[in-house]
Parts: C-alpha cells; structure tokens; sequence
C-alpha cells in the first residue's frame, strides 16, 4: 500500500527491533496508524508497524498477557479499519 498523507512518524525503534510480529494489514498509512494507535490504547499495550513489501506489519512489544489483550482488541476492532486485515498471529 502507500501513503495517503502527511508520512506517518517511524515505528518506535524499540518495537521495531525487539517486537514479534503479530497482524499483517493491506491498508494505507493514515488508516493503519490510527488503527494501530487504537489497538494500543484498547489494550493497553506497546504496538507499532511499519511497511515491509507493501504490507502493514504490526510488532507487539510486551508479555504474553499483553500479547492476548493486543489479539483480543484486533479481533474487536477488526471491522474498523479502512482496509484489510491479512492475518492475525495468536
């Protein structure tokens, strides 16, 4: 996908390098931002994606009950996002 827009900020270096993966999205920046940006705050937890071959990959940076809670507002939020959700890892 591409931008549609201002370019959204980096993904958090942090997440970036220790997260694990965990949602793969076909959306465009804006939307996957803040999306993402919901996910985080519904489960209270350290989120963050960047663009890998045109695909949104979501990190998740946390304990598996951070992990269960980021899975479980994806699933909730699913039908939200302006585009695709490819898959959900959990």
């Amino acid at each position: 996908m591409a931008t549609d827009g201002p370019t959204p900020p980096p993904c958090d270096s942090e997440i970036f390098e220790k997260g694990e993966v965990v949602a793969r999205l076909e959306a465009r920046s804006n939307a996957t931002e803040n999306w993402v940006k919901t996910v985080a705050w519904l489960a209270n937890a350290r989120v963050d994606w960047h663009y890998g071959g045109g695909i949104a990959v979501v990190l998740h940076l946390g304990d598996s009950a951070s992990r269960t809670r980021v899975v479980a507002a994806m699933r909730q939020l699913e039908s939200t996002l302006d585009g695709r959700v490819l898959r959900i890892l959990g």
